[in-house]
C-alpha cells in the first residue's frame, strides 16, 4: 500500500475534462481510485478531496486523502470536479417512444405509423434508451407500466454494463373501461388490462410476479365505485401473499388517500386537482410511501403538439444521446400536419395551456407541502412519453423541483438514494458507500449550489466502468 502524499507521482494522465479520448476500466475487475473531488454521498453528506476505491465493480472505500491507495491501483484525479451517486429515474416507460406513435390515445397516427411496426421495434431495440440514460447520468431506471417483456428488461441489463440497471411492474391493471384501453394493446399482447373482477385481479398479480416483477401497477381507481373496491382490494390481497408491492397512478386526492390505504408503496404522480391536506400527508408518511411528482411531462406533450404546428422543439441535447429514431419524429412533426385536424389541435392546445398553468401551481404547492413534512419523495420523469425523453428529461424535472421550493443538496438525495428505495435495490446502489456497485457520476459543476449543474455531467460510473458521456459507446 502507498500513501496519497506519493498520489501525484504515479497519476495517470487521463485528460479527463478536456475533451481527450480517454479508455475505460474495461473489465471492471481493475483497482481504479478517484481522488480529489467533492462527494456528495446520496444521504446528503458532502466532503471535499475525497478518495472512491473501486474493486471488481463495487466500492470498497469511500475515504480522504490519507486513505491508503493500493500499489496496483489506476488512479483518477478529478481534483475540482464533484461526484455523487448515479442517477435514479423512478418512473419510465420502455414501450413508448417520446412522440404520439406510442400514444395513440393522445393523437392518433395509425394510419400513417403502424402501432404494431412501433411496439415491435421497441421492444427489439431498448438498448438506444440504455445508452440515452447511462450517458445523461442515469444509471438506473423504474419503469412502472409496460409490456410483459419490458419486465425481462430486469435480468438483461442487470449486468450489461452498456445499460442502467432496471425495475419494472408489467402491464398495468385498470378500473378503466375496454373501449379505453383497448387502443395501447397488440394481437395477443397487453399493456393495459381491464380490471372486471377479484379473479382477473388475482391472475394479473400472479402473471406479472411469476416473472419477476417490481411492483404491481394499478393505472387509476374510484374509490366510490364499490365494485371496483371490492376488485382492488382482492388486488391488494394478492399482492400481499405474492410478496410484492403495489403502485398506482392516482392524481385526484381521494383516489391517492385510497390507494395508500390499499397499501401503494409508489405514487408515479403528484395530485393535481387540488391542495393536499393534513390526512394525505400523515397517510404518506405513516405508510412509508414514495411519490415521484412527474412535474414536467404534461409540458412535453403540449411542446411536441406544438412542434406539429411548426414551432421549434429545442433538445437541450448537448452530447447527443438522444436516439435518432425519437429526433427523426420530433424534427419532422410538421409531417404530421396532414393526418391532423389542424383546427382541433390548436383548439386543444389552448386548452393544455390553461389546464397546466392551473396543475403547475397546484403540483408545486403539493410538493413543497410533501417535502416540508419530511415526506419520501423520488425524482421520476415519465420518459418516453410525449415530449418527455430518456435521459435528458430527468434535468428538466429536477429543475422543475428546484423552482418549487426544494434545495438543490436535497434534490441530490431525491435522484439518488430514494430512487433507488423505490426501486427495492437500496442496498445494491443510490449512494456512494463501501460494498455498493460503483455507479456514479463525475460532474463539472457543483450541484448542490444549483440543480441545473446536474447537466454538467461529464462521465459515468456503471459498475466501475468509467466513460466520458459525450462519446457514443462501442
Amino acid at each position: 500500500m502507498i500513501k496519497s502524499a506519493t498520489i501525484i507521482t504515479i497519476t495517470v494522465s487521463l485528460l479527463l475534462f478536456t475533451g481527450c479520448e480517454i479508455s475505460g476500466n474495461e473489465s471492471g475487475s481493475d483497482v481504479l481510485v478517484f481522488t480529489g473531488a467533492t462527494i456528495f454521498d446520496g444521504n446528503g453528506n458532502a466532503f471535499d478531496n475525497g478518495v472512491i476505491i473501486v474493486k471488481n465493480g463495487r466500492i470498497s472505500v469511500v475515504g480522504s486523502q490519507e486513505t491508503d491507495i493500493p500499489a496496483n491501483a489506476r488512479i483518477v484525479d478529478v481534483t475540482g470536479k464533484f461526484m455523487l451517486p448515479g442517477l435514479v429515474d423512478a418512473h419510465v416507460h420502455y414501450f413508448q417512444t417520446g412522440f404520439f406513435d406510442s400514444r395513440p390515445d393522445a393523437l392518433d397516427l395509425r394510419d400513417t405509423i403502424s402501432y404494431l411496426k412501433v411496439q415491435a421495434f421497441q421492444r427489439k431495440y431498448p438498448e438506444r434508451y440504455h445508452e440515452a440514460y447511462l450517458r445523461s447520468g442515469v444509471t438506473a431506471v423504474y419503469d412502472v407500466g409496460g409490456f410483459l417483456w419490458s419486465i425481462g428488461l430486469q435480468e438483461t441489463a442487470e449486468n450489461d454494463l452498456n445499460a442502467p440497471h432496471v425495475a419494472a411492474s408489467g402491464p398495468l391493471i385498470t378500473p378503466a373501461p375496454r373501449s379505453m384501453i383497448n387502443i395501447f394493446n397488440t394481437p395477443g399482447e397487453m399493456v393495459m388490462i381491464h380490471l372486471d373482477s377479484e379473479q382477473t385481479a388475482r391472475q394479473v398479480v400472479e402473471q406479472n410476479s411469476s416473472l419477476g416483477s417490481t411492483g404491481i401497477k394499478l393505472w387509476a381507481l374510484a374509490p366510490q365505485d364499490l365494485e371496483d373496491m371490492s376488485n382492488l382490494l382482492a388486488l391488494s390481497d394478492e399482492i400481499q401473499k405474492r410478496k410484492n408491492r403495489l403502485i398506482v397512478h392516482a392524481t385526484r386526492l381521494e383516489a391517492a388517500k385510497a390507494a395508500i390505504e390499499l397499501g401503494a408503496k409508489l405514487l408515479v404522480h403528484s395530485v393535481t386537482d387540488k391542495v393536499i391536506d393534513d390526512e394525505f400527508v400523515s397517510l404518506m408518511i405513516d405508510n412509508k410511501t414514495i411519490i415521484t411528482p412527474t412535474l414536467v411531462v404534461s409540458g412535453g406533450y403540449l411542446k411536441t403538439r406544438k412542434a406539429i404546428l411548426g414551432e421549434e422543439m429545442k433538445l437541450a441535447d448537448p452530447n447527443n444521446v438522444v436516439d435518432e429514431a425519437s429526433k427523426s419524429l420530433i424534427e419532422n412533426a410538421t409531417a404530421f400536419q396532414k393526418y391532423t385536424d389542424m383546427v382541433a389541435l390548436e383548439k386543444r392546445i389552448e386548452r393544455m395551456e390553461r389546464f397546466i398553468a392551473r396543475e403547475d401551481s397546484v403540483m408545486m404547492t403539493n410538493l413543497r407541502i410533501l417535502y416540508d413534512a419530511g415526506a419520501l419523495i423520488a425524482v421520476g420523469t415519465d420518459a418516453g412519453n410525449p415530449g418527455t425523453l430518456p435521459g435528458i428529461s430527468i434535468y428538466d424535472e429536477l429543475e422543475k423541483m428546484q423552482e418549487a421550493g426544494i434545495p438543490a443538496a436535497d434534490l441530490i438525495v431525491m435522484a439518488t438514494r430514494n430512487g433507488a428505495m423505490a426501486m427495492e435495490r437500496l442496498n445494491d446502489f443510490g449512494t456512494i458507500e463501501n460494498g455498493k456497485i460503483a455507479d456514479m457520476i463525475i460532474l463539472q459543476n457543483d450541484p448542490s449550489t444549483d440543480i441545473s449543474n446536474m447537466r454538467s455531467v461529464t462521465h459515468v460510473v456503471r459498475g466501475g466502468l468509467l466513460r466520458p458521456v459525450n462519446q457514443k459507446f462501442e
